[in-house]
């Protein structure tokens, strides 16, 4: 790998950005670097603040699209215990989502790309074992909320096919499913932001939204006692991300009430009503 360059680490203070191509090269071969001052303080946001200033050209921004489609660093070593590819996969899901949200604004990947990174979308947060947030010494690994953002991010596109809803409502159910401690890092509002971005451009109906809170709800319930401590944890995760669902939807909507329904039933479990 290329030492990283100084002059690099002092372009993000710059008042006007420019990157050369080689730089641009340089930034892609340290997406998940281990130092947390260069993965997460320089090199995403340089990438955050090209795409966001429009600081990037336009065959930079093919080069960007040329890596992530052929390198397929989302899903390497992703099978593997915990390990320190994670910081590699969670910021490759954060680099995709600033391609789709730029390309989402005016269309420049080609349709092929387009369409792996809206399957990627779909398919990062289920495949992912490694749920590690803060991580002392390297900074954020934060899987969850960064594989959340990179799915809000195909979710509300506007050429995502709203047919594959179902599959984006899978991925988040996965999540709650599987995970076996409480959150401890905030993914509860991420994970509920791709909802509210879906729903915000109608690629989400009410009634899918509905639908599938109270599927998951009896699923996450089904198993649940008070000396089941796993169990007990998927239900804490699933009350917060009600809760925040429910605050971060925009309006008043039959959802609501149903989200409040889910939280009565909660709080009767436990004895409180």
């Amino acid at each position: 790998m290329t030492p990283f360059p100084i002059s690099l680490r002092h372009r993000v203070t710059a008042k006007q950005l420019h990157l050369t191509d080689d730089e641009v090269a340089i930034l892609l071969q340290h997406v998940g670097d281990l130092d947390p001052t260069i993965r997460d303080q320089t090199v995403y946001t340089l990438f955050a603040r090209g795409f966001d200033e429009q600081a990037l050209s336009l065959a930079q921004k093919q080069q960007i699209q040329h890596f992530l489609f052929t390198q397929r660093s989302l899903f390497q070593q992703i099978r593997q215990p915990e390990n320190d590819t994670v910081y590699l996969r969670s910021f490759t899901a954060l680099l995709t989502a600033l391609v789709l949200d730029d390309d989402a604004q005016s269309p420049w990947l080609t349709p092929v790309a387009r369409s792996q990174f809206f399957t990627d979308a779909l398919t990062y947060l289920p495949a992912e074992r490694d749920t590690r947030g803060w991580v002392p010494g390297y900074g954020w690994a934060h899987p969850v909320a960064h594989g959340s953002d990179l799915l809000g991010a195909a979710w509300r596109h506007p050429q995502f096919p709203c047919e594959q809803s179902p599959q984006a409502l899978a991925a988040i159910s996965h999540v709650f499913q599987n995970r076996q401690t409480p959150f401890l890092n905030d993914e509860e509002p991420r994970l509920a932001n791709a909802l509210v971005q879906a729903a915000a451009v109608q690629h989400l109906s009410q009634t899918e939204l509905t639908d599938w809170l109270q599927a998951t709800d009896i699923i996450l319930w089904s198993d649940f006692s008070f000396t089941n401590l796993v169990a007990s944890a998927r239900i804490h995760n699933w009350l917060s991300f009600c809760h925040h669902l429910y605050f971060l939807l925009p309006v008043e909507t039959p959802v609501h009430h149903l989200l409040t329904e889910l939280s009565e039933h909660y709080y009767q479990m436990n004895g409180y009503r």
